[in-house]
């Protein structure tokens, strides 16, 4: 009987588990409002862990965010410099990524997103163009928010360090003209979701069916005790 029961209990917990990777968890999001990069960085997320930083020459900021008082900003930009964002994807698969990204009218208009499993190396994945959109405590311009889905990406999955760069492409302002020295890019709540992957969820699976065997032969046991001591 414990073991027909154990086998219910085992086959319903990995239906469950099976389910549950349609819900992406999020590994690592970085609002601003109490990490508030006045520096390079790096900066911790406010949920989950990872780094971010900046790689520019110029002066870093933190002014009003997509609909919140702080965002992670610089002027000062050159071609190649970037926005870096660091999160471990251990146990995990079918990343998603997503963020708010706006600009003064003289600052990059055109960024590549890139990513990379040791830092150094990276591939890139699509490119993207900002635009001059009016960022406040209450705003939340549609035209800021910038997704890509790199579940088709398997290097990344169950990895220690996955990085993501916000990379400037060219010199083209968004107004067209050179990109000025005074030209400012902002960004704000980049997150990066991911749903567990088989092998992780086959392991909590056995974790919880342990258990549950563990506490049944505690209690058939008791039963039994009592049993011969009545």
């Amino acid at each position: 009987m414990l073991k027909k029961s154990v086998v219910l209990i085992a086959v319903a917990i990995l239906t469950l588990s099976g389910r549950s990777q349609a819900a992406p968890v999020t590994l690592a999001q970085w609002t601003f409002e109490t990490s508030v990069p006045t520096t390079a960085g790096p900066h911790s997320p406010e949920l989950g862990s990872g780094a971010a930083t900046i790689n520019t020459e110029g002066t870093i900021s933190n002014p009003a965010g997509w609909g919140s008082i702080e965002s992670f900003s610089s002027n000062g930009w050159d071609v190649g410099e970037y926005f870096q964002f660091q999160v471990s994807t251990l146990g995990f698969q079918d990343l998603q990524v997503g963020w708010q990204h706006t600009g003064s009218n003289t600052g990059p208009a055109n960024f590549n997103f890139q990513y990379s499993t040791d830092g150094s190396t990276f591939a890139q994945f699509g490119s993207y163009s900002v635009t001059n959109d009016s960022w406040n405590t209450t705003a939340t311009p549609e035209a800021s928010v910038k997704e890509f889905d790199l579940s088709s990406v398997t290097d990344i999955n169950n990895q220690a360090n996955v990085y993501f760069r916000l990379t400037m492409a060219d010199n083209v302002a968004i107004n067209t003209n050179p990109v000025a020295s005074t030209g400012t890019s902002r960004v704000d709540n980049f997150t990066v979701t991911a749903v567990p992957e088989p092998s992780s969820l086959a392991l909590l699976s056995v974790a919880v069916v342990g258990g549950l065997v563990a506490r049944r032969l505690r209690k058939n046991r008791s039963g039994a005790e009592e049993t011969m001591s009545a």
